[in-house]
């Protein structure tokens, strides 16, 4: 082919995919505990319904929502939650998965119940599982998003699920930092997105209880994904650790072959399932709120006039 041609072939090419990314949606995936929890230890819990309870985290996650909302406009929303932590799939497999956090006391539970009724009522699509953590609805979403030809906005603060992150896709901890993308997930934790749940499997996770090989962080973890590509090729491979120029390699070596069955298992807690069941058929388009309802709530939560107000202009512009 010419050389004129092909210039003008990838010119079109290219033109043809600006168009495309510009007419491609955003589905935008919130990590919704992290936030609720945020405000439940940020605000004083003096702030009271009408009942006497306290309803710190809902005013502040709210007030986090209507933000959300009203900077970014999203046509596709959705809000996962963590409905259990004693009862998913990985319990079963490591019963001291999470162990290590102390259960929600039950004005926070009361709280959360709040949150997701004045979501839903609001027409928002929220979601949890008792089988699944919200990190799996998200996966599970964001893939079915993708399919449908959007891209993914995953908003949190919790690295796992920078494993998510495809082309075009962003993780962002709102309201405080740069998001990243692919290449800024590689360039904050030195491994691909696809390579995050590996990193873990072999470091551990303090947060989740997952104890990962004894005397290796994420560095290491990182450098030795760096070498193999993953945890299956590594522990294929783990003669090759002591001739690699990797401090202390030998000991590395022995460190490895040691726990690779805790390696092994420690992957199918960190790997977020995508394969988890999800509502489509509510989707995540923002339907028509309900009114009545989300008067009894304004009432039940004291919000002023203003308040009511800017939320209603929200919903219905």
């Amino acid at each position: 082919m010419p050389a004129f041609l092909r210039l003008a072939l990838d010119e079109n090419l290219h033109a043809l995919n600006e168009v495309f990314l510009v007419a491609r949606g955003k589905a935008w995936l919130v990590d919704s505990s992290i936030y609720v929890f945020k405000s439940w230890f940020m605000l004083p819990d003096s702030i009271l319904d009408t009942q006497g309870n306290p309803i710190n985290a809902v005013i502040g996650f709210l007030n986090f929502v209507a933000k959300l909302l009203e900077n970014e406009k999203p046509a596709l929303i959705g809000f996962a939650f963590d409905q259990s932590l004693a009862q998913s799939f990985r319990n079963e497999l490591y019963p001291p998965y999470k162990a290590n956090r102390d259960p929600a006391p039950p004005e926070l539970k009361y709280q959360f119940g709040l949150c997701r009724e004045f979501l839903a009522s609001a027409g928002l699509a929220e979601f949890s599982s008792d089988r699944a953590e919200a990190d799996d609805l998200i996966g599970a979403w964001a893939r079915a998003a993708r399919v449908e030809g959007n891209t993914v906005y995953i908003i949190t603060g919790d690295k796992d699920l920078t494993q998510l992150v495809e082309e075009d896709d962003l993780w962002w901890e709102y309201f405080r930092g740069q998001p990243l993308d692919r290449h800024g997930v590689r360039k904050k934790h030195g491994v691909h997105p696809h390579q995050i749940a590996d990193m873990l499997a072999i470091a551990g996770d303090k947060v989740d209880n997952i104890p990962g090989v004894p005397g290796v962080g994420v560095k290491t973890a990182a450098k030795l994904l760096n070498k193999f590509g993953s945890v299956e090729n590594m522990l294929s491979r783990i003669p090759e650790i002591g001739q690699s120029r990797l401090r202390g390699a030998k000991r590395l070596q022995g460190l490895i072959e040691k726990h690779r069955d805790d390696i092994e298992l420690a992957q199918k807690l960190t790997v977020i399932d995508c394969d988890t069941p999800i509502d489509r058929e509510r989707g995540l388009h923002r339907l028509p709120p309900d009114r009545a309802k989300l008067d009894e709530l304004f009432d039940l939560l004291r919000f002023p006039e203003a308040a009511r107000q800017r939320w209603m202009r929200i919903l219905t512009d």
